[in-house]
């Protein structure tokens, strides 16, 4: 039941701001301090990716875990797909992989 409120936690606070902010986004990038402020956070986001990416990725020990990596990123950055699904999928062939050893 953890990773229950680990996703809410982790997850409620993007939907939210997407949700309530996402109608009114054209009429604040109109406004200079705030698109300063999306330019910077955007910024912000890609260094924390990759801060955290670059960690995970090293911890890798398993061949396939390897091969899965590889995939994910030819269907990110060579077919241009959706990240959701890159995630979901990558997600349950790990989890079916490391279930069955």
């Amino acid at each position: 039941m953890g990773w229950l409120l680990a996703a809410v936690v982790g997850f409620a606070p993007s939907f939210v701001f997407v949700i309530v902010g996402g109608p009114r986004l054209e009429q604040l990038r109109d406004n200079r301090k705030v698109n300063a402020f999306l330019i910077g956070a955007g910024a912000a986001a890609i260094g924390a990716i990759a801060g955290s990416a670059l960690p995970l990725a090293r911890s890798l020990h398993e061949p396939w875990q390897f091969v899965l990596l590889a995939v994910a990123v030819l269907w990110l950055l060579v077919l241009r797909r959706g990240v959701v699904t890159a995630l979901l999928v990558a997600g349950v062939v790990g989890a079916v992989i490391a279930s069955f050893g």
